[in-house]
């Protein structure tokens, strides 16, 4: 065989392997891309629907003290801390506030309630 065709056939050798290399870093950024947009995807569902359980809590949790419990009365009841207690009332609320004003006020007994 002559030395141009080992060359030759090298070359070729070469151009394919870089060829198949540049088709399999194709197809795994591919992978990647779809990997990538079902995790945002799923997390996107996760927020929407923590949001939703969210919105739901606060609206019995609402209707609690609605029912004549002071807010802290309610967060024990459902094992809540004051704090969570709170920002679950002001996302049932988000209009009462105005411009993110507290919806609860302190009573004298230190109790949170939510205002008339």
């Amino acid at each position: 065989m002559a030395m141009n065709e080992i060359r030759q056939q090298a070359r070729r050798t070469a151009a394919e392997r870089v060829a198949r290399l540049r088709q399999q870093r194709a197809d795994q950024v591919r992978k990647q891309e779809e990997l990538s947009a079902a995790v945002m995807t799923a997390l996107v569902e996760r927020d929407a629907i923590v949001a939703d359980a969210e919105l739901r809590a606060a609206t019995a949790l609402a209707g609690l003290v609605s029912s004549g419990l002071s807010l802290t009365q309610a967060a024990r009841w459902c094992d809540l801390s004051d704090r969570d207690a709170a920002r679950l009332v002001r996302l049932a609320r988000p209009a009462a506030t105005g411009e993110g004003g507290s919806a609860t006020k302190e009573t004298v007994s230190g109790d949170l309630s939510l205002p008339e």
